[in-house]
């Protein structure tokens, strides 16, 4: 939308083509001939002119026609336009710019070509905030902004000259065309461009004296040569001077006899381009000739955004209407993508001695909408399509999405509830304000609930509509009763469907900006829930993003009224002491669901006691678990999970060391309460519950996440370097010093009756917390329970009177009674019965298919066998950091038989590890010995002042849910947003 706000006046379009300037106005301004001037000022103010130009009309816009003789001759420095609008007595004098477009980069705003008539040459330019302006000046200094500039040394061999002619010989020829070519002296601000043409050979530079008498004034003069390639601009500095006094002298200086070696550059910057499209299954653009021609090879590639995983293009290239035309097939998309995400389009082009690497994007253009950036949709897979589309910047960037997500981006719109309530019968009543940004041709359908993990699976809930005063945005008010709805697990979020003036539908997700519907969810939990006869529960709530959505699961152990008591009387006993363990830092240690003492967090706790007992540490265990026996000696530092003292020293305690995520220290499905947002924020040491590299948990453990950490905990440089670049954190926040466990490993298979086996698949994220009914149809189950019922498998373990170990792992609990054995030779072991450590020492081989159990073994020099029966699915689903089918460290079997077949081979060679495997063995381990605890420990009290510090004030804003949507809500008002982002400017 134009604007022509205050002491600024915005154009459209802004052309230059070293002749004339042309600028295109839409009309929302009163223009007469009469009554407009159109002037230049110096930056200083001290002088300005006037400038005669031509006034075309269009249906739509007005077109200032500036022809370039109206500004040679310029005093040196920067001049600013201004259209001054005449109107009876009042002048008003409003300054002109490209105001509506995103600024970009220094080359890209000075508008080549540079204008070398006059004393000193000129460029039209933007300023960094758009304004147009003249830079004039010499001509190199006026090639160093506009041009990416790259300087190499070039020797001249010898000086020849006649009465006619001077001739300089280089070593070699000279590569390039010659008309690209410019020959540049410089004395001072005196730049000349001097003709000159190569001679045959191509070893030598020729120049008529004639060319040389405007140089004739006492004056030394440096040589340069120059070749323009598109946006470069290669500037050889040659190892001769010229003197006049008389007449002109040229010498070659003095220099070392050390060959000068042209070192390879790399030139970071953006490619201008245009008319991006979907056409007949290409994504197409076009680009000027000159941004490719120079280039011996060109490389189109798409980074993903935040990462560093990069595809590499095939293109087909052609000349079209005086554009370099670049199609893209989409069909290569189509095995290189399986997730959604957004990757940015760039480019290198490559030459004898640069390197461009540049974005590529429509720049210095205004779109009118937010839809006219977006291209087209074009499905790749069943749900993932590819979405090319123009950034905030104006850059080309593709979005692989579904086509909800495409319209969404398409169609900014927003939904925020105004009012929300709940009676005990369960009936939900709310009203919310719905707005579709850039129109207010829009109808509101319905409200619908929607599975989160099934998009199939929604309700559709009727409401009434009504227009506010605005105009813009509806009113709706919607009730359903949740007793009365068929739900399933787990989360039911809330949207508004509207459809737009072209028929689309779009789906917009309702929020809660409102603080007191947030502090009702958060507070009076029991009031907005309600329970089934079979133990389910459904409550609304709002999520991390704060959006309304509902749970719908079964009710949790720590449910009840006692635990909210529990709870509230923590807060109420924090609030009265806290300014006393502001000087008592205390350290709260769990694990898994904190059921659990037997992995890292407990030998890294039982180190602590044992050594500084001074220092507060505590271990949190749920009362009755297997593994509190294991805690007796260390009593009086264990609190039980969720009582009265376990929530104060939540509140109270300085840091979380954990090897696992902070919520398994808390009732993690409880997200609502005063308890939740601290445990949010507490600083957390992560000690990891084993070594990264067969699956992929960045996403779950990614740095500034809920459960990103303040220290990482790894145990090579191999696992640092994947923290580093897919979880990223930075160096000085990972620590190599190996886990906390591996300080009691010793391996005492040896004293075992019987050899022992130990098998522990770990979980699939795609059958997280499914029924039982799906449970058991899935290949999970049957490739596992196929092995333990395998009549071939029975029969090894039999004749070499092996026993096999086969751990649940906790996921599983909720099935354990499908997996079962009668035989004598095979043990089922439940989660928590036995210690995983233990295990490991006794046996003599593990048989895995993805968990990190597989370091501990091969930690030990004990052979692994892996079993990736679903190989692909679980690459597609969940990922690695490794290649599962290069990297491994232990044999793979893709099938039951198989896996027989290698566990008798490695039973007959008496469980030897394959040398192959030994081999690497250091590349994953920097240490092996018993000191991995101390080595943690010191490394958190080095940093302890650090890790343990407040939150700037920044953060504390950007975490506080009041201010968050106060910050939506100022995105809606410009003048807000820009003062806003003024403020955060200056905190940051």
């Amino acid at each position: 939308m134009q604007k022509n706000i205050g002491k600024k006046l915005a154009f459209d379009r802004i052309t230059w083509d070293g002749t004339s300037l042309q600028l295109t106005f839409s009309k929302n301004f009163s223009y007469s001939e009469d009554l407009c001037k159109l002037l230049i000022q110096n930056r200083n103010g001290n002088k300005r002119q006037l400038l005669d130009y031509k006034c075309k009309e269009y249906a739509e816009s007005y077109k200032f026609i500036i022809p370039a003789k109206q500004m040679e001759g310029l005093e040196k420095g920067r001049w600013d336009f201004f259209v001054e609008l005449a109107s009876g007595k009042t002048d008003s004098k409003k300054r002109i710019g490209l105001y509506d477009v995103p600024v970009t980069s220094e080359p890209l705003r000075y508008l080549n070509p540079i204008n070398n008539n006059g004393k000193y040459s000129f460029i039209p330019y933007l300023t960094e905030k758009n304004g147009l302006s003249i830079h004039c000046g010499n001509l190199l200094q006026l090639e160093d902004k506009s041009y990416d500039v790259v300087q190499f040394p070039l020797k001249v061999k010898r000086i020849e000259e006649n009465a006619t002619k001077v001739m300089f010989s280089f070593k070699e020829p000279l590569s390039g065309d010659a008309k690209d070519m410019q020959l540049i002296m410089k004395s001072g601000d005196d730049v000349c461009i001097v003709p000159m043409r190569l001679d045959s050979k191509r070893e030598g530079l020729v120049i008529d004296k004639k060319e040389l008498k405007p140089l004739h004034k006492k004056q030394k003069w440096n040589v340069y040569l120059q070749v323009i390639k598109g946006n470069i601009l290669e500037r050889y500095e040659l190892n001769i001077q010229a003197k006049t006094k008389n007449q002109i002298a040229f010498a070659i200086k003095k220099q070392s006899e050390e060959p000068q070696k042209i070192s390879r550059q790399t030139i970071k910057g953006k490619m201008f381009a245009e008319n991006l499209r979907i056409q007949n299954g290409y994504i197409v653009f076009d680009v000027a000739p000159k941004e490719l021609k120079y280039a011996h090879k060109i490389e189109f590639y798409l980074k993903k955004r935040k990462a560093k995983d990069k595809i590499i293009l095939d293109v087909q290239q052609s000349s079209h209407k005086g554009k370099e035309q670049i199609k893209m097939p989409l069909s290569q998309l189509q095995n290189e993508i399986v997730a959604t995400g957004r990757w940015d389009l760039s480019v290198e082009l490559h030459h004898e001695h640069v390197k461009e690497v540049r974005r590529i994007g429509h720049y210095n253009v205004m779109y009118k909408a937010e839809a006219d950036k977006h291209v087209g949709y074009v499905k790749l897979h069943e749900e993932i399509g590819v979405a090319p589309y123009l950034t905030a910047d104006n850059e080309f960037s593709f979005h692989f999405c579904t086509e909800e997500q495409y319209v969404n981006a398409k169609y900014p719109a927003n939904a925020g509830l105004l009012d929300l309530s709940m009676n005990k019968a369960g009936l939900l009543q709310f009203t919310a304000a719905v707005t579709v940004k850039e129109t207010n041709d829009f109808a509101v359908d319905h409200v619908v609930l929607r599975l989160r993990n099934d998009k199939s699976k929604v309700f559709h809930i009727p409401c009434t509509e009504e227009s506010l005063k605005d105009g813009y945005s509806r009113k709706i008010k919607a009730e359903f009763n949740l007793s009365e709805v068929e739900l399933e697990q787990f989360y039911w979020d809330f949207f508004i469907c509207v459809t737009l003036k072209n028929k689309e539908k779009r789906l917009i997700r309702l929020r809660n900006d409102k603080y007191s519907i947030r502090l009702k969810l958060k507070h009076q939990m029991l009031k907005y829930s309600i329970t089934n006869q079979d133990g389910y529960m459904a409550y609304p709530y709002t999520t991390a993003n704060d959006c309304l959505s509902i749970t719908y699961r079964q009710t949790g152990d720590f449910e009840s009224l006692k635990y909210k008591v529990n709870e509230y009387t923590a807060y109420f006993l924090y609030n009265l002491l806290f300014w006393y363990f502001n000087w008592k830092p205390i350290w709260l240690i769990h694990e898994k669901y904190s059921e659990t003492a037997q992995d890292n967090s407990f030998y890294f706790f039982k180190h602590c006691y044992e050594n500084y007992y001074d220092k507060k540490v505590y271990y949190v265990i749920k009362k009755g678990s297997a593994d509190e026996q294991n805690l007796i000696p260390y009593k009086n530092r264990v609190v039980y999970f969720m009582s009265i003292k376990h929530l104060f020293l939540l509140l109270a305690s300085r840091l979380i060391v954990a090897s696992e995520t902070k919520g398994h220290g808390y009732a993690w499905r409880v997200s609502n309460g005063v308890i939740r947002d601290f445990v949010d924020q507490k600083k957390y040491v992560f000690l990891q519950h084993g070594v990264l590299g067969l699956k992929r948990v960045d996403n779950t453990f990614k740095v500034n996440s809920s459960n990103g950490a303040e220290l990482f905990v790894v145990s090579s440089d191999f696992e640092k370097k994947i923290v580093k670049d897919y979880f990223g954190y930075k160096e000085e926040n990972i620590i190599v010093t190996g886990l906390s466990r591996w300080d009691v490993v010793q391996d005492r298979s040896h004293e075992m009756p019987k050899k022992e086996i130990f098998l522990m698949p770990t979980w699939r994220n795609w059958l997280e917390e499914v029924e039982e009914e799906q449970f058991v149809q899935s290949d999970y189950y049957r490739e596992y329970n196929g092995v333990l019922q395998s009549e071939k498998f029975l029969r090894v373990l039999k004749e070499n009177n092996v026993v096999l170990n086969f751990y649940v792992h906790p996921k599983f609990m909720p099935y354990v009674s499908n997996f079962t054995s009668s035989n004598e030779h095979i043990n089922v072991i439940q989660f928590g019965e036995e210690k995983i450590n233990d295990l490991l020492m006794r046996s003599s081989l593990l048989i895995t298919d993805y968990s990190s159990v597989a370091w501990e073994m091969y930690y030990q020099k004990k052979p692994i066998l892996f079993f990736h029966f679903d190989l692909e699915q679980y690459v597609e689903n969940q990922g690695s950091y490794m290649d599962l089918k290069q990297e491994l460290f232990g044999d793979v079997s893709y099938s039951a038989s198989e896996l027989v077949d290698k566990l008798s081979m490695y039973i007959e060679n008496e469980f030897q590890e394959k040398e192959e495997f030994s081999a690497i063995r250091h590349d994953y381990f920097k240490y092996v010995d018993h000191n991995n605890s101390a080595r943690i420990y010191r490394e958190i009290i080095k940093r302890e002042d650090e890790l343990t510090q407040p939150d700037s004030l920044l953060t504390h804003m950007k975490k506080n849910y009041l201010i968050r949507s106060l910050w939506r809500k100022s995105k809606e008002i410009p003048l807000v947003h820009r003062i806003s982002r003024r403020i955060l400017m200056v905190l940051e």
